[in-house]
């Protein structure tokens, strides 16, 4: 008789169990649903960001590269100018020379 009952319980106790889990997925399945929806919605926003986020990072080493060619080209402007003025003081002095102006 004790058998019978404590079956009996045991029974009762699996059977609520079973029945609070399917509640239980009833109530998570929504969830679970939003959930997904929500990571794609975050998946898509995160790589239009990140597409975002290689253009400019692009731009910016393009922007970078055409400056340090700037400079370079002004290094280079500034160098050629110190030597025409260079090559100018020669030719004043050359010509003054020639002119009388000055003694060789």
């Amino acid at each position: 008789m004790i058998w019978i009952n404590l079956g009996i319980v045991v029974l009762t106790i699996i059977g609520l169990a079973i029945y609070g889990v399917g509640l239980y997925k009833k109530k998570i399945s929504k969830d679970v649903v939003t959930v997904k929806q929500l990571m794609e919605r975050f998946s898509i926003r995160q790589q239009t960001l990140q597409t975002g986020i290689d253009h400019t990072t692009s731009r910016i080493d393009q922007i970078k590269g055409n400056i340090d060619h700037v400079v370079a080209e002004g290094k280079r402007v500034e160098q050629g100018g110190r030597q025409l003025f260079a090559e100018g003081q020669r030719l004043k002095t050359e010509v003054e020379r020639t002119a009388g102006i000055k003694p060789f």
